[in-house]
């Protein structure tokens, strides 16, 4: 996990970034889709991993795996595409039994969740659940949002959570930094959207006013996120590797129901 996010955090452009995931995807024998969407500066390819299931409905899984131009993105979103090809390879060897599965690397959130937008724009894109992986990079504690708080998406993440001992702070959407799981829950999918970071880095941002929240000041995860500091270094493998079992049991409850 750690060569995969020192691998797509040492990639400069969105390009290269994407070539070091394949790169990946196909150590683990996937072939993904290149889902290419948008015009000029606004162009990008998502990447789409299916695994199928014995019915048609969709767990949608995604993280972005574009970065703004300075740091190595690596904290913002490196990390969680790592965490995105852990899965896949659990997900491969011990399949799903009812759902199909789909992972999807997001290209141009920072742009404006282009990506993800492009990718939930058709019907045939609708998935039943949707999950996405934003600043999954460290830390003790989950921080997670949901579109629909007594869901079976956000009960089978707590559960999960408390099964591996590990705290999951649940907030409201207004109270939770914007990602792809807004693109996800504009399609109307019941979605939850999970970040891994410090319990301070929870406490400091809700404990401010959301308009004074911004980043290179504040709480840590602040202060690396669109700054030069989000480098492979403050990435922390052995915390994410124990926190990645709640993000697969979530899928795997949901898919016994």
């Amino acid at each position: 996990m750690q060569a995969s996010v020192s691998a797509i955090a040492a990639s400069d452009g969105n390009s290269q970034r994407r070539e070091a995931i394949l790169k990946s995807l196909t150590a683990l024998d996937v072939t993904p889709e290149l889902q290419a969407f948008g015009e000029g500066a606004r162009a990008g390819v998502n990447l789409v991993v299916t695994l199928p299931g014995r019915e048609s409905r969709v767990i949608l899984v995604g993280a972005h795996y574009d970065r703004v131009a300075v740091g190595q993105g690596a904290v913002d979103n490196a990390a969680s595409c790592a965490v995105l090809i852990e899965l896949i390879a659990a997900f491969k060897a011990s399949p799903a039994g009812r759902y199909t599965l789909q992972f999807v690397f997001f290209d141009q959130e920072e742009l404006g969740l282009l990506g993800s937008r492009a990718h939930l724009a058709t019907k045939t894109n609708r998935p039943a659940y949707a999950v996405n992986l934003d600043v999954f990079a460290y830390g003790e504690a989950l921080f997670a949002t949901s579109s629909k708080a007594d869901g079976a998406l956000a009960k089978a993440l707590q559960a999960a959570a408390e099964a591996q001992r590990i705290p999951v702070t649940m907030v409201a959407v207004n109270r939770y930094p914007g990602s792809d799981h807004q693109s996800m829950m504009s399609a109307g999918v019941e979605t939850v959207g999970v970040a891994l970071v410090d319990k301070s880095d929870i406490e400091g941002i809700l404990g401010a006013s959301p308009s004074t929240l911004a980043s290179g000041k504040g709480p840590r995860i602040l202060t690396l996120i669109h700054t030069p500091q989000d480098t492979v270094g403050e990435v922390r493998a052995e915390q994410m590797a124990r926190a990645i079992p709640v993000v697969e049991q979530m899928i795997r409850t949901l898919d016994a129901k």
